[in-house]
């Protein structure tokens, strides 16, 4: 009797154990719809995409400048796993993944999207459906969880979202893709169905959704915020506008303290102040990532070391007014790398 008293606790512990996981699994597939509900913070459609219908953004990286080697040919083995052809492009690059409602076809989402494309004018370099045409490695190359290169993710995806970024097309089935050009934007489309996957609860909340990677490459120059405002342009603009932004004022990452590279601004500062006897704020300025508190003291800092440098090179102190007002007054949205650039500066505002 004894005996069949422990077998049945021993049975009971482990239902208890089993219960608990299948609850788990419950709640964080729960926690994933959820996600799948809405957009990425401060995520927006590329105007020349759009979105199909009711799919939501779950994950958006937007560079004002970079480069990246898309697929214009099949992936092959031979020689290792590689695309028999591809085109590297550069500019402002955004890559946005969509995730659609459940009883969805991957041809249905990528046919809206490539419609919509080539009746604007977009020419196909590169068109593929499934692995016969794509190649067997296609998956592999393009997304694929153990290559963070092929990821989608920045510094504002978080929590349940941020667990996706790894996992979005690992059970991707009925793959579809294509390569289209515009003069000189390049747009290409991968579109998959999710079926599978190895991340247990995450590929089960995606399973039966289709996942769709939109890229766009506008071809753009590099904006040169690295530059040096002289004197007389400082004059120029106090006289007209009042104040003047400084971008060649350099600090790192989370730092209040000024790098070398800062030289030849503070001389034109030091030129600019010396040629006439007025009183300025030094206001620092950050963009919007990150809590407010903390940005308003980095700012402040900055401002205070950019302060004290003019202090160090003869700059009466009842001149300089050292400010930091963090990201409360932007000079571009904060929405992607290109105006988060330009909202960290410090300015020089004639009081």
């Amino acid at each position: 009797m004894r005996e069949f008293h422990l077998i049945r606790a021993a049975i009971f512990s482990v239902a208890l154990v089993a219960g608990a996981t299948v609850g788990t699994v419950i709640a964080h597939a729960a926690d994933y719809q959820k996600v799948f509900e809405e957009d990425q913070a401060s995520a927006k459609d590329h105007p020349l995409t759009g979105r199909y219908g009711d799919s939501k953004i779950l994950l958006q990286s937007v560079a004002a400048f970079n480069e990246i080697e898309l697929p214009a040919g099949k992936a092959a083995y031979d020689g290792g796993k590689h695309f028999t052809e591809t085109v590297k492009a550069e500019g402002k690059i955004t890559r946005t993944v969509y995730i659609t409602p459940p009883e969805r076809s991957s041809l249905e989402v990528f046919r809206n999207f490539y419609d919509k494309l080539t009746a604007d004018g977009f020419d196909t370099m590169f068109k593929c459906a499934g692995k016969e045409e794509c190649g067997e490695p296609f998956k592999e190359l393009k997304y694929h969880w153990n290559n963070t290169n092929t990821h989608v993710s920045n510094t504002t995806v978080k929590g349940d979202r941020l667990r996706l970024v790894s996992s979005v097309f690992d059970g991707a089935q009925d793959i579809r893709y294509a390569l289209l050009k515009k003069d000189d934007t390049l747009v290409a489309l991968y579109v998959a169905l999710n079926r599978g996957g190895t991340f247990g609860d995450i590929s089960n909340a995606l399973n039966d959704r289709v996942t769709a990677l939109v890229e766009v490459v506008e071809s753009k120059p590099m904006e040169n915020l690295m530059r040096t405002v002289d004197s007389a342009e400082m004059a120029s603009k106090i006289a007209s506008a009042g104040s003047v932004a400084l971008y060649g004022l350099y600090f790192d990452t989370d730092k209040a303290e000024l790098k070398a590279e800062s030289e030849p601004q503070l001389a034109e500062m030091v030129d600019y102040l010396n040629r006439n006897e007025l009183r300025f704020f030094v206001v620092g300025h950050t963009d919007s990532q990150g809590k407010l508190d903390y940005n308003l003291d980095l700012s402040n800092r900055r401002a205070k070391a950019v302060a004290a440098a003019l202090l160090a090179r003869g700059i009466a102190k009842d001149r300089i007014e050292a400010r930091g007002v963090g990201p409360l007054a932007p000079a571009a949205p904060n929405d992607d790398d290109e105006g988060r650039a330009k909202n960290r500066r410090v300015v020089l505002v004639a009081r």
